[in-house]
């Protein structure tokens, strides 16, 4: 049964601000950072705590396989989605005339990874958003018998279209042969994500999960796994390095565990549990909706400031981000950080993002504020 979604009490810091930048950066809550100062008592006895640190370690992958309905052993660490994604990427095997098929709303990492392997004669393929909306079809069209790879992002960073069909994608990917990629850095801790049919997932925790940065979820199915011979090798995901014959040979861990090669980022690990556990008791299906109204809001107050929204209109395609065009966005966001409204504002478009510290009071604030800068602009 879900629990009630707090305002302020867990995020302080936005009783002086109006924070609307998650998707940039998340705020740490009063219980990630607890959960930080947790583990720098326990680093500061040296080894006589490493177990402990094992053990944290142990417990935060299990929430997160819980979290995604991922099988056991699926889901590993690593310091980013871009790791992840560069993992996967040079694990693979590639061949002259390969196709991978992504979308002109990927964060750069979701496009130089796969824009690397023109040496190797791999061809990208980018379908263009309309609108902001990329429907199943606009995809599945451009899928070919040398499609090997398929890599969407949830929800883009840009827009904040979010794909609501990525099952099915997955589905149509795998018929004709593709692997199935998934980032899900802009949706993980807000709005629900899943496995069902994707090879593939990385995503970032440091903006809705509230850690701090190096630390991403990456999780490979079961049936990817039998195929994939990691391109990274360490003592850390290597079953037993003190065996006879070390030198000679090695057996990598079962599971995604075999992908961490050497130590993780304990800190971030330990805020990540608190982070986990939080959004378990909420339930995520319950925050998102909770949050539609105010997404829903803030859209509309946008459009009858008469700007040009990227995000789609149609609901299945909303998210947490609201983005939209203006030849002044750098400017804007300037002018609304001097009035204590945090968005990201840059490439000619300004985004803001809402999540569970946000509040309708806040979003009549944004709409007011972006409203006098319209103003002040067009005098």
């Amino acid at each position: 049964m879900p629990v009630s979604i707090p305002t302020k009490d867990k995020f302080p810091q936005t009783r002086k601000y109006t924070y609307l930048n998650t998707a940039a950066e998340g705020l740490l809550s009063t219980d990630s950072q607890e959960a930080v100062a947790e583990y720098i008592r326990a680093k500061s006895r040296g080894s006589i705590n490493r177990p402990k640190l094992y053990e944290v370690e142990a417990e935060t992958v299990g929430l997160a396989t819980q979290f995604l309905g991922a099988p056991e052993g699926s889901v590993t660490f690593l310091a980013n989605a871009t790791e992840g994604l560069n993992l996967l990427a040079n694990s693979l095997e590639w061949e002259e005339g390969d196709e991978v098929i992504i979308t002109d709303l990927e964060f750069p990492s979701n496009v130089i990874t796969w824009l690397r392997l023109k040496e190797k004669g791999v061809r990208l393929e980018v379908v263009e958003a309309d609108g902001g909306m990329i429907r199943l079809e606009d995809i599945t069209s451009r899928m070919t018998p040398r499609t090997k790879l398929v890599s969407v992002s949830q929800v883009s960073y840009k827009s904040g279209t979010q794909l609501p069909y990525l099952a099915e994608l997955g589905a149509e990917a795998h018929r004709t042969g593709a692997l199935f990629a998934v980032d899900a850095t802009q949706a993980l801790g807000r709005v629900p994500v899943g496995v069902e049919n994707v090879d593939f997932l990385v995503a970032s925790s440091y903006k809705w999960l509230f850690t701090p940065h190096g630390l991403g979820i990456t999780y490979c199915s079961p049936e990817l796994l039998d195929r994939l011979t990691p391109a990274t090798a360490g003592w850390y995901g290597v079953a037993n390095i003190f065996t006879p014959d070390r030198f000679e040979r090695f057996e990598f861990k079962e599971g995604a565990a075999r992908f961490a090669a050497g130590m993780p980022n304990f800190s971030s690990i330990y805020a990540l549990r608190s982070s986990l556990r939080y959004l378990l008791e909420i339930g995520v299906e319950h925050l998102d909706t909770s949050l539609a109204p105010l997404i829903q809001k803030m859209r509309a107050g946008l459009v009858d400031l008469g700007l040009e929204l990227l995000t789609p209109e149609e609901q299945a395609y909303h998210s947490g981000i609201i983005a939209f065009l203006h030849p002044a966005a750098t400017e804007i966001g300037s002018v609304l950080a001097a009035q204590d409204v945090i968005v990201w504002a840059n490439d000619g478009r300004v985004r803001s993002a809402i999540h569970l510290y946000n509040d309708e009071a806040e979003v009549d604030s944004y709409i007011s504020a972006v409203g006098g800068v319209l103003e002040k602009l067009d005098a």
